[in-house]
């Protein structure tokens, strides 16, 4: 449960965002739109300690610009023809697919670094998992079971707008949130989702934040304020 002084910072930290990703955005100008990155340092967090560790995907409320995340729907029959028709869905792989998978490890894993999430009909689940297990086990991915009976087109347009992090041998998490040409408020909304659900995950709170930086792709990182309480 996050604690009303908690609460208090996430809103002093929205003006903060705000300051920091106007900044970032005006400096290192390319000739292509470029991502903007979150970064967030913890401290005083003992990693040894399986319970500390995590994984946390996050829908962005303002999803991710011209960045949104590659969708690989797995599924046969009536499942695999509705994800055919959702323009969000980049890839549709069947049984045989993945049966022709199986013992060939340079084709799963160049399927594992393409798409950056794996959604399956649960009837698809274990050979999904003989296939593909270890190439996206690799790449820190897991197939995501499509909930029986769920909105297929609202599920998959969720995962259109997530981000993964992942708190395991390091400090340090990191996603982007959206692409330069976004709405500054947009991008600070999307940081905001994401460090709300970190700090939920972080036994002391903001207490385990040793900073917090936005960045574009090819510029500096920009440190956000943090105060202290």
């Amino acid at each position: 449960m996050i604690t009303c002084w908690v609460v208090s910072l996430l809103r002093t930290l929205s003006s903060k965002l705000l300051d920091a990703i106007e900044t970032a955005k005006n400096s290192s100008a390319r000739k292509f739109i470029q991502s903007v990155e979150l970064t967030i340092n913890v401290k005083d967090v003992d990693l040894t300690k399986p319970e500390n560790r995590f994984t946390e995907t996050i829908e962005l409320p303002h999803g991710l610009g011209k960045k949104r995340r590659k969708i690989c729907v797995i599924a046969s029959g009536d499942v695999a023809l509705r994800a055919e028709r959702v323009p969000l869905v980049d890839k549709v792989l069947g049984k045989e697919d993945l049966e022709a998978l199986v013992g060939n490890k340079r084709m799963a894993k160049k399927l594992a670094r393409s798409y950056d999430y794996f959604l399956v009909d649960p009837s698809m689940m274990s050979i999904a998992a003989k296939a593909l297990g270890a190439a996206l086990g690799a790449k820190g991915k897991a197939p995501v079971p499509i909930p029986p009976g769920t909105e297929l087109e609202k599920f998959i347009e969720k995962y259109s707008k997530s981000v993964t992090l992942r708190l395991r041998k390091g400090p340090t998490l990191g996603c982007i949130i959206g692409t330069e040409d976004m709405d500054s408020k947009a991008l600070a909304e999307n940081a905001e989702a994401v460090i709300s659900r970190i700090v939920e995950k972080l036994e002391k709170r903001f207490k385990n934040v040793a900073s917090i930086y936005i960045k574009k792709t090819m510029g500096k990182p920009v440190k956000v304020e943090i105060e202290e309480k």
